[in-house]
């Protein structure tokens, strides 16, 4: 039985099996109808399930704002991320969720029958699928780094800042055991970010920003007009990102003691604001290959749960 690990984030899906293949796509999808039919292109899978064909990944067109993860496209980019890493039949998978869902043990159930409920058509590509769930453990989304970071935990107190695409994830390790009271979810990843930048370009430029537009501003560093990034946006989106982190910590702090513990910051959203965190919060640590680390550490999981 293939052992695999999915991190169906909110903005992006990855995927890691035991045997090293490694999946990455954007966690977007379009359905399509009998007027707009058309082949994936990029990093996109054109998927049927069950009676509706839809784009999955980079060329999809809708995203899920939601804080719930137990959701169509979710399933469906979990499905397509087993496809992608060549599972066929039966297999075993570790799945990351919000934190405050995994502490509901009806949510979390609801979850894993979900996602071991197997479609009565999965189609990707033109190819007909066999993808069936077997053994699926739920783990919260901050704790992967433990897993794979043994060292930063062992004999420490330590706070995990998961920072992903929709939502916040913390939690506190004492000597690598997760304190369940700790844990938490809120929705500050950076759809957050976005929506700052949104209120704070548009009332600058005079003018609407899509959410393709936000997405350019933070790839480029800044607003581009003409072909060049206008170097007072980059003075604004620093600040955005500095506010941010504050907001972040200031929230935290009215719960934990986070200077007295080590902290450790993982997600994809941490690389985008490394240098407020390091301002911040001096003695953060971050992760190498920081995106992956929570889906590498439920992959270690799985190979112990799963033998």
């Amino acid at each position: 039985m293939k052992i695999i690990a999915v991190d169906a984030g909110k903005y992006a899906t990855k995927a890691l099996s035991a045997s090293g293949d490694k999946v990455l796509f954007r966690t977007k999808s379009t359905q399509l109808t009998a007027s707009l039919d058309i082949e994936a292109t990029g990093n996109s899978n054109k998927v049927i399930y069950e009676d509706d064909t839809y784009i999955i990944g980079e060329q999809g067109e809708q995203i899920d704002y939601g804080l719930e993860k137990n959701t169509l496209l979710h399933k469906m980019a979990i499905y397509t991320a087993a496809y992608r890493l060549g599972c066929k039949g039966e297999i075993a998978a570790v799945i990351g969720c919000p934190t405050n869902i995994y502490l509901s043990k009806e949510n979390r159930k609801a979850f894993q029958d979900n996602i071991k409920q197997k479609p009565k058509k999965f189609v990707v590509d033109g190819k007909l699928q066999n993808i069936d769930f077997k053994r699926v453990l739920i783990m919260p989304e901050s704790s992967g780094v433990v897993y794979t970071n043994k060292e930063l935990f062992i004999g420490k107190r330590v706070g995990v800042i998961d920072l992903g695409g929709r939502n916040m994830n913390f939690g506190i390790y004492d000597n690598l055991v997760p304190q369940p009271n700790s844990m938490m979810t809120t929705n500050q990843g950076s759809m957050h970010i976005e929506t700052m930048i949104k209120r704070e370009f548009e009332a600058r430029y005079r003018r609407g920003l899509a959410p393709r537009d936000l997405e350019d501003i933070i790839l480029n560093g800044g607003i581009k007009y003409q072909g060049k990034v206008e170097p007072e946006s980059k003075k604004a989106l620093s600040k955005i990102y500095k506010v941010y982190v504050e907001e972040v910590i200031a929230d935290l702090k009215k719960e934990f003691p986070l200077d007295l513990m080590d902290i450790v910051v993982t997600g994809g959203t941490s690389i985008l604001v490394k240098e407020a965190l390091q301002e911040v919060v001096p003695h953060a640590q971050a992760v190498e290959e920081t995106q992956w680390t929570n889906v590498a550490g439920f992959l270690e999981i799985g190979k112990v749960k799963f033998k």
